[in-house]
């Protein structure tokens, strides 16, 4: 009976002690960094800073950004997913260098959507191409039917490996057109080479062309969506237009494989609630971006699913 009671007592006063040491050893007790694998100015830099914002909240403690742009978007994923598994380094980035430009960087020590772990899907983006707005060309008509009588001669600007290229190299295939492509890290690079006349085509994303939209100095052709933007109806899709080419930018947040489970909650839970903030939810609505949190269990499946669907197709994929 003595042993019964001693058993008894101390089993009732273990969940006590677990939680005096959770509370001796809360998460996060230091700033978490945010690494986001473009630079600075672009539409994927917008968003981290807004997500930054929002995690801060739930969180309790100061978000760093950090931007690490090249390789296709690459670098910044590999900072990520190589770093200490602690909680205190997490990413966000597209499904581009996740499923796509993986296949065309040499070198790299993680591959497919197994090797990190994705913690939830935060909104969709629209990618489109654009043409300065002062082009005689005012149709998507118009480019293909130029590009055919001038093989080569027009230049486009994208990010090299990704999710755009895939894009762009899809729809021109379809058209049958040669154009030459000029690749960048990032959207603000390429928005930058376009408005410097460098090239007469971007094919990017929508949140990094949007401003220049706004400003008159670029003249949407097409989305490639599912459907028309709501914000932006006159804009047709590529699909309506006779190229049957549909691609989005999927954004997540991920982290290092091997978190302790307890503090993947914690980040988890930030994210969900970080999603539904306000003024985060302004800033991606701004933008035309789908504001939702996905499961990122789903997020890990649908991302395996295209890597392997763009091994084969992808030039380089393994």
């Amino acid at each position: 009976m003595r042993m019964l009671v001693v058993m008894t007592i101390a089993a009732s006063l273990s969940p006590a002690v677990s939680l005096a040491q959770a509370a001796d050893d809360p998460f996060p007790a230091k700033p978490v960094t945010l690494t986001v694998n473009y630079g600075a100015g672009g539409g994927s830099d917008a968003i981290a800073r807004a997500l930054g914002r929002a995690l801060e909240k739930p969180l309790k403690q100061p978000v760093a950004i950090e931007n690490i742009a090249g390789g296709a978007g690459t670098r910044g994923v590999t900072a990520v997913v190589t770093a200490e598994p602690d909680g205190y380094q997490i990413g966000v980035a597209t499904n581009s260098p996740m499923t796509i430009a993986v296949h065309t960087v040499k070198g790299l020590s993680w591959g497919n959507p197994s090797t990190y772990d994705i913690l939830g899907g935060i909104g969709i983006v629209y990618n489109t191409i654009c043409i300065q707005a002062d082009s005689p060309l005012k149709t998507l008509d118009d480019v293909v039917k130029y590009a055919k009588e001038n093989p080569g001669k027009l230049k486009v600007a994208s990010i090299a490996g990704g999710i755009n290229q895939y894009t762009w190299d899809a729809f021109a295939k379809k058209a049958n057109i040669n154009v030459r492509f000029v690749p960048y890290s990032g959207d603000a690079d390429g928005v930058a080479s376009f408005l410097g006349k460098n090239t007469e085509l971007a094919a990017l994303t929508w949140p990094g062309l949007k401003a220049q939209v706004e400003v008159g100095k670029a003249r949407p052709l097409a989305v490639f969506g599912p459907e028309r933007m709501s914000s932006n109806p006159d804009v047709p899709t590529f699909k309506e237009l006779g190229y049957d080419v549909v691609t989005t930018s999927d954004y997540v947040v991920y982290a290092p494989k091997g978190i302790p489970e307890a503090k993947r909650r914690v980040l988890v839970e930030a994210v969900k609630q970080a999603v539904s903030d306000p003024d985060f939810m302004r800033v991606l609505t701004a933008q035309n971006i789908q504001v939702q949190f996905t499961d990122g269990d789903k997020m890990t499946r649908q991302f395996t699913e295209i890597f392997n669907a763009t091994a084969q197709s992808t030039p380089g994929g393994k």
